[in-house]
């Protein structure tokens, strides 16, 4: 019986292991697995040691100069390594693709500034009735101006307040398939400071489209807009 104590990602060395292929066990581990104990256990350990091992040694070196003249010493006194570990090709794939996210993110964000600037116009357009009411009643532009801009606040909000914990629970979902599937450890980080930038730039970013449609609204007559009423 053994213990899984962790789980981690294995480079692709010499066919043995990979993403998702293979363990690492501690020496008296292996020995237990490959040689169990009984009257055969010590010539079994002797040809365990002397013939070919289908895997390899798990070695940590410290970093720097030091580190590397280690593994520089190693490599030349055991010519049977005849390769270092290479970056498996899943993981050069999804480096390729990496930039993905970012470019589908711009997509939605181009399209929701122009759904939001088409919303304020439309409303505007509809409603120059009950601007010129209100500026009958004594509003004046700056007050105008501010309502249409609480407008585009509102509506920013509401998608602030569903895409976000949205975005973050499939975000997280799709991750853990992808990083499962190549074998890999999933560890979903949401940074909270990126998410607190992200909101304060989409409410800036409303404001700021909504400033055409709150000066065409603070151009408008209220005799000419209530002429019909």
């Amino acid at each position: 019986m053994f213990w899984v104590v962790s789980q981690i990602s294995f480079p692709v060395l010499g066919g043995a292991v990979s993403l998702g292929t293979g363990a690492a066990l501690t020496v008296p581990g292996h020995e237990q697995a490959a040689c169990p104990i009984g009257p055969g256990r010590p010539a079994c350990l002797r040809g365990l040691l002397s013939g070919p091992i289908s895997g390899g040694l798990l070695a940590s070196v410290v970093p720097g100069r030091s580190g590397q003249a280690a593994i520089n010493y190693y490599l030349a006194a055991y010519r049977s390594i005849t390769a270092l570990p290479i970056t498996p090709t899943s993981l050069a794939n999804f480096g390729e693709a990496v930039n993905f996210p970012l470019i589908f993110g711009g997509i939605l964000a181009v399209s929701g500034a122009a759904t939001l600037v088409h919303l304020l116009v439309v409303s505007v357009s509809r409603r120059r009735r009950e601007t010129g009411l209100l500026k009958a009643l004594g509003f004046v532009s700056s007050q105008i101006v501010a309502t249409i801009a609480w407008q585009a606040t509102a509506i920013a909000l509401v998608g602030v307040v569903v895409g976000i914990p949205l975005g973050t629970v499939l975000g997280r979902g799709v991750w853990d398939a992808f990083a499962n599937n190549l074998g890999t450890v999933p560890v979903p980080i949401v940074p909270a400071g990126l998410l607190a930038v992200i909101v304060l730039g989409i409410l800036i970013a409303a404001n700021l489209l909504a400033v055409a449609p709150a000066l065409a609204a603070r151009r408008f007559r209220p005799q000419q807009l209530l002429r019909a009423q």
